[in-house]
């Protein structure tokens, strides 16, 4: 048995040190089959559950499409889709019915040569809709993994099996994956890590040719990260990544080598840099100085405070995937990293107090924890919110950061622990502290946990936990690998769908239609009567839509209605807009069903409604409505609604203006 044993774990070294040597080979090769296959992980399919498309197909292979994700499926993915139509330009024809900026707001692909700052996207330059949304999804899948995985070889000073655990741990944690496509959770994280590992090798190599490949890579690493352009997340994170790269350069310092043409490469990249950077604020100056203007989400400065809940979210997280019922909020705001918090920051602790090992880099990643923490829950003074910029997130969003220092804070004590716990000790603390993670995550969701997730969460928690303390004794880096693995993938990988093509979107009737309508003749466009997402879906169709998402205000467009600026703080934000057309003799009836004169009601943070009459059509020169209403009961003497298509009770109009 034990040279069976010894001949399959041979075996399987072989294997591993194949798939090592070769990882960005076979990762690029999985890449192909990916995008052949047309694979993604949208939840699209929604849109055949949302409306009557006439749709049946959902092209789904494993999971489901998931509602929750609307800013992904509603959003994001129709603007990626519209670009398409739009001939990829800075400023979209398209949404918000034209002069959108695309590129610096909500990353869309665009044909500049700026856009080696968004490498995820360039696959919608050159392939069709199908392939370019898999390249989109399945590149930053798999490079997210390997990233991770030399990040994690570079953290835990080459330890291979807990490299490997700790790329499963970032690339699948719930956060990561409940936020996939959206705010650059991914990009966030990759750019991060690559940045560190590129300035590690630029420190110790010195081959020039060598370091100015890792500038390249560090010039796209830097604008890449700048350009996620969500600084709620960004900010926090960046603190990690500073303190990293501050070891980074104790650690290599006695074996750093600057060379006259060094400095010349490095004067150059800065510049290049400087200027790409320069030349994308001079573009977009507009577009950031009205989003920095608005209501919502504006230039607000928080400070932080009494926020703990999402550093334990991870204990339930294992759940979300399979029950979404009786949460105090939705699955994606629910999420966490999956960070074994607070296992990571104890055994760090007790490596630099009872081992006394003063490892520079946990000092480090203490030093950023602290901070962190500090704001997310003590709070700061808004000046120094200001100073430290932190005041750009919230103290929930600052978890983000906290989150993934949980890992690389479990990763680095893992690799540096000489001296593993004592057997009933750590039985003792892993059960403690296991008991009371999941009691604050029972307080915090006591509706939804069960007492079937109850033990669940303590017998993962306890094992986790077990090993994590005992991490030098024999096979205990294995099983923990194993373990956290096996439940990682439970948490993460089953939140996105696995599915194919998107033919469930070209081969929709509606969008068929409202595509022949526009062909024949081209003009803007309105969906009227009916909510988010609704308008989004004509944005596939390639059609220029007033109201689609207006990811900042087109001011001067809603001053035509409101000359006096008594709505401005409620169309002054990015929004959904849900617009009526009523007739002359009608008032406006707002939310509630009531009775109200007001041309604008604000219904949410990032929405709101707007009534308008027949012949104000006109102010923003609408040719055709997308309505499940008959307007024709709305003429008036100088507006008429022309009926031209009735796609599964959705109807398409030409607006006539008499004069």
């Amino acid at each position: 048995m034990k040279n069976i044993i010894e001949k399959v774990s041979q075996k399987l070294n072989i294997a591993g040190d194949f798939v090592y040597k070769y990882r960005y080979y076979l990762a690029i090769i999985l890449l192909i089959i990916c995008v052949v296959f047309e694979l993604n992980g949208s939840s699209i399919g929604c849109w055949n559950q949302f409306l009557n498309t006439g749709v049946e197909k959902t092209n789904e292979i494993f999971g489901k499409s998931r509602r929750v994700r609307a800013d992904e499926w509603a959003t994001f993915t129709p603007m990626m889709f519209s670009q398409k139509f739009d001939g990829f330009h800075w400023f979209s024809n398209i949404l918000g019915g034209g002069g959108t900026d695309v590129f610096l707001i909500y990353a869309l692909p665009v044909l500049n040569l700026m856009q080696i700052f968004r490498p995820f996207q360039i696959g919608f330059l050159f392939l069709s809709l199908s392939k370019g949304l898999s390249f989109f999804w399945m590149s930053r899948l798999i490079f997210l993994f390997l990233i991770s995985f030399d990040f994690g070889m570079l953290i835990s000073n080459r330890k291979k099996l807990l490299a490997l655990a700790y790329s499963f741990m970032v690339t699948f944690s719930p956060m990561i994956q409940w936020w996939f496509a959206i705010n650059g959770s991914v990009e966030i994280i990759l750019f991060g890590e690559l940045a560190i590992v590129l300035l590690d090798k630029y420190l110790l190599d010195n081959n020039f040719k060598h370091r100015v490949a890792y500038l390249f890579g560090l010039i796209v690493s830097a604008g890449g990260y700048i350009l996620v352009f969500y600084p709620a997340w960004q900010v926090p994170a960046f603190y990690v990544f500073l303190f990293v790269a501050i070891w980074v350069f104790i650690k290599d310092f006695k074996e750093i080598k600057i060379s006259r043409k060094d400095i010349i490469s490095i004067s150059i990249a800065l510049i290049v840099f400087i200027l790409c950077m320069t030349y994308i604020l001079v573009r977009s100056y507009d577009t950031l100085k009205t989003i920095l203007n608005t209501v919502y989400p504006g230039g607000r400065v928080e400070r932080g405070g009494k926020t703990i809940a999402p550093s334990y979210k991870w204990v339930s997280n294992i759940f979300l995937p399979y029950k979404d019922v009786l949460l105090k909020m939705d699955q994606s705001t629910s999420s966490a990293m999956f960070g074994l918090f607070p296992i990571g920051i104890i055994l760090s602790i007790y490596n630099l107090i009872v081992n006394k090992n003063k490892d520079k880099l946990t000092i480090c990643l203490l030093i950023s924890y602290a901070i962190l923490f500090g704001y997310s829950y003590i709070g700061f003074p808004e000046i120094l919110a200001k100073i430290t910029m932190l005041g750009r997130s919230t103290a929930y969003r600052a978890y983000f950061g906290t989150g993934f220092l949980d890992i690389v804070l479990l990763l680095r004590a893992l690799s540096t622990n000489e001296k593993s716990v004592k057997l009933i000790p750590a039985i003792i603390i892993s059960g403690i502290v296991s008991g009371i993670l999941v009691y604050y995550a029972k307080m915090d969701e006591y509706v939804y946990i069960t007492k079937k997730m109850l033990i669940a969460m303590i017998i993962m928690c306890t094992y986790l936990f077990f090993f994590v303390l005992r991490i030098s004794s024999k096979y205990s880096k294995a099983l923990f690998s194993i373990g956290v693995i096996f439940v990682v993938l439970m948490a993460g990988a089953t939140v996105n769908p696995l599915r194919y093509g998107v033919t469930d979107i070209t081969e929709s009737p509606i969008l068929q239609a409202v595509k022949r309508v526009n062909s024949e003749e081209n003009g803007i466009w309105l969906v009227t009567d009916m909510p988010y997402p609704i308008p989004e879906y004509l944005v596939m169709a390639g059609v220029p839509l007033i109201n689609s998402t207006n990811t900042y205000p087109f001011l001067e467009r809603w001053k035509m209605f409101d000359e006096e600026g008594k709505y401005e703080d409620i169309y002054n934000r990015y929004a959904h807009i849900r617009i009526y057309i009523v007739s002359s003799e009608e008032e406006y009836i707002n939310e509630n069903g009531t009775y109200t004169n007001d041309k604008f009601e604000q219904t949410t943070n990032d929405s709101f409604k707007m009534y308008i009459l027949p012949d104000e059509l006109k102010k923003l020169n609408i040719k055709y409505v997308f309505s499940i209403a008959d307007l024709e009961n709305r003429d008036t003497e100088n507006t008429k609604f022309e009926r031209l298509d009735d796609v599964n009770g959705y109807k398409i109009y030409k607006v006539n203006y008499i004069n």
